[in-house]
């Protein structure tokens, strides 16, 4: 298994743990490859790389996308040189465009990138237009992932299990609420179900 969609503290006022500390906790789960995937950004790539050099990980550089006032994202994994160019293009794009098109975006940086989707429907536009695209389904998948089986399964694409993990231990979880509460500019117990991650998303060790 290789955790495919972790984020530290460089995915602002959400994720909780340096790159540092998840490469450390990384190898003392026996992992031998690890990606790290900010959302929308690639601020913590070098200290990850050097964490990842000086604990015998094998790294994957990606980041996750996200469509402006929601609407779906998309984790993007560098496959080739290429592909890190393309990814620095749609990270600053998705900064920098106020017209930015989360579909549209990728289908023009594809080449050089494996993207992960937990979207039925970007999986089935992106799987037309050719992208490398997979089914991102949680570890502790729930009835929501169906209709992203279903659809899938129609067009024969690849399917992978993702951790989702936004921090390290169970533990840390009121920490990410704490986060969450000063970006939504609320206390924690008026937090709502959508402004926070499961409390099961936390880098597990490998089964």
């Amino acid at each position: 298994m290789v955790p495919l969609v972790v984020r530290s503290h460089y995915s602002l006022l959400r994720g909780t743990a340096s790159p540092e500390e998840i490469c450390a906790a990384a190898r003392r789960m026996g992992y031998r490859k690890l990606a790290l995937t900010d959302r929308d950004n690639l601020y913590g790539l070098w200290r990850f790389l050097e964490a990842c050099r000086r604990n015998g990980l094998e790294p994957v550089v990606g980041a996750e996308v996200t469509a402006p006032r929601g609407g779906g994202g998309a984790v993007c994994l560098v496959k080739d040189a290429r592909g890190f160019r393309n990814l620095c293009r749609l990270v600053s794009r998705r900064r920098r465009d106020p017209g930015f098109v989360l579909r549209r975006a990728v289908e023009e940086h594809a080449e050089g990138l494996v993207v992960l989707t937990a979207e039925a429907g970007l999986l089935a536009a992106w799987r037309r237009a050719g992208v490398d695209v997979a089914a991102a389904v949680p570890v502790r998948p729930s009835g929501a992932v169906a209709g992203l089986l279903h659809t899938a399964e129609r067009l024969g694409a690849p399917v992978v299990a993702v951790p989702d993990a936004w921090f390290l231990r169970p533990g840390d979880y009121h920490l990410h609420r704490l986060v969450r509460a000063v970006a939504c500019t609320t206390t924690v117990s008026r937090l709502a179900p959508g402004e926070v991650a499961s409390p099961q998303a936390w880098l597990a060790p490998p089964r």
